[in-house]
């Protein structure tokens, strides 16, 4: 087993010991088209039928698995004890459970964030069954160990995604001397995608519409294909928003902007300027104020409130495997997000802090990818600090 996997078994083991849990319960089957999102984590392949996954406190990690699976899960190395069935899934998942005799089992649900709730209701359903006339059926937690699991990044993971963000930023250093008024928002769409396809990377999102492209205060903000009619022309804002995820699966998200220089225009005009100083202030100095145990919603606030006296809004979002990775939610309070906003932020989170700031002459975006430590954020790659220029002509 790799060091990805193998480090973020080691800190599963490290978690439940943390949060006194005794039994991390991770249940699927045909993971191809229906997997818990957490297995994708601590496992490198798949499942056809019903399966459980052990993990302890100790260090323990055990398979239940169909016969026909056993041969596959046991070459990955990802389990010490991989036990096959035949008929007796259910009885022997009762027995796995009493041999570990757990103070807690903890399993993958949640309320309001889908990458938590990975347990679907009928494999819940059956577990719950074969601990009947059991006294652990009253000892399942929800969602405990996952969200710590998930949210705090290893070093392996973050080293891919520092890999992606390297790449992205030499797509736009590259981009800043072939765009010119005239280049379309789909060239550069095509440019991008031929530079992922290039590197063996695939989009964090949608791919009809990775990356996003804006020229100018016309161009739709929406989740859309860019325009094949709209053009750069001298005085918009050009703005970019890409996401691109490393070979091994891990997703990054991040957002530039540019000027276009009228004829005679050395600078962008102050407008626009000052929109990005504010906005480039604003995220530096949320990065600085914030500290383990903050909440989502607090960091918002913060952000937002360097905002004020311009059309901007900015928030941010974990990213892992998945572009929105789940856990905590930095957005103010909401019925729809639920508790979200209001969990506490820990170190070894990776998340974006992002903000949209409106101009008359298009909308100016950075958004830059943090990790948080005991002092503070640290950026996983050079973030901008100036608004770039393109030429006229």
């Amino acid at each position: 087993m790799d060091k990805l996997y193998a480090g973020k078994q080691a800190q599963v083991t490290s978690i439940l010991r943390e949060k006194g849990i005794g039994l991390w319960l991770v249940m699927g089957r045909e993971t191809v088209d229906v997997c818990d999102p957490a297995l994708r984590l601590v496992f490198p392949s798949n499942v056809m039928g019903a399966s459980a996954f052990f993990f302890t406190p100790d260090g323990g990690r055990r398979a239940l698995v169909r016969r026909k699976d056993v041969e596959g899960v046991e070459q990955t190395g990802a389990f010490d004890v991989v036990t096959g069935y035949d008929d007796d899934f259910d009885e022997l998942l009762r027995q796995v459970v009493c041999d570990i005799d757990p103070n807690v089992i903890d399993v993958d649900v949640d309320l309001y964030d889908a990458l938590t709730d990975g347990l679907t209701a009928g494999m819940y359903l059956r577990l719950l069954k074969a601990l009947e006339g059991t006294p652990y059926g009253n000892r399942i937690s929800h969602g405990v160990a996952i969200q710590a699991i998930r949210g705090r990044k290893t070093d392996e993971e973050v080293a891919l995604q520092r890999d992606v963000l390297k790449l992205l930023n030499q797509v736009c250093d590259e981009l800043g001397g072939l765009v010119r008024p005239g280049t379309t928002e789909e060239w550069v769409y095509d440019y991008c995608q031929s530079f992922m396809a290039k590197h063996h990377l695939t989009s964090s999102w949608d791919n009809d519409a990775c990356p996003l492209v804006h020229a100018g205060a016309r161009s739709n903000q929406g989740l859309v294909h860019p325009s094949p009619t709209n053009s750069v022309q001298p005085g918009d804002v050009f703005h970019l928003s890409f996401g691109a995820k490393h070979p091994l699966g891990y997703a990054t998200d991040f957002q530039r902007s540019w000027y276009v220089l009228e004829p005679g225009e050395t600078a962008a005009p102050s407008e626009v300027q000052k929109a990005f100083d504010a906005t480039i202030e604003a995220i530096d100095a949320t990065r600085c104020g914030m500290r383990p145990g903050i909440e989502g919603r607090e960091v918002s606030r913060m952000l937002n409130e360097r905002l004020k006296g311009f059309d901007a809004s900015g928030g941010g979002h974990s990213v892992g495997r998945a572009l929105h990775d789940g856990c905590f939610q930095l957005a103010g309070d909401s019925k729809v997000l639920g508790g979200l906003p209001a969990r506490p932020l820990e170190s070894g989170n990776v998340f974006t802090l992002e903000v949209f700031n409106m101009t008359s002459r298009g909308v100016i975006g950075v958004e830059e990818m943090i990790q948080l430590g005991e002092d503070g954020g640290e950026y996983l790659y050079i973030p901008q600090r100036e608004l770039w220029t393109l030429p006229s002509e």
